[in-house]
């Protein structure tokens, strides 16, 4: 998956505020991070090793109760 499609992507889920980033030279496990962005505040809903894992840890994170 592309920067494009993860972004498309995190649109389709959260509207406007879908937001995605991906930190270069970063050697975590959670290098890419898909969430809302709102103002300057980005809320991470799901981090992975891919976009793909990213949005997989967001569909997990979000079936969870509060």
């Amino acid at each position: 998956m592309t920067h494009n499609e993860a972004l498309q992507q995190a649109l389709r889920r959260w509207g406007e505020a879908g937001h995605v980033r991906h930190l270069e030279g970063e050697t975590t496990l959670s290098r890419f991070r898909v969430g809302k962005q709102l103002a300057d505040v980005f809320w991470v809903v799901g981090v992975g090793q891919s976009w793909e894992e990213a949005f997989q840890a967001a569909d997990r994170n979000e079936q969870k109760p509060p």
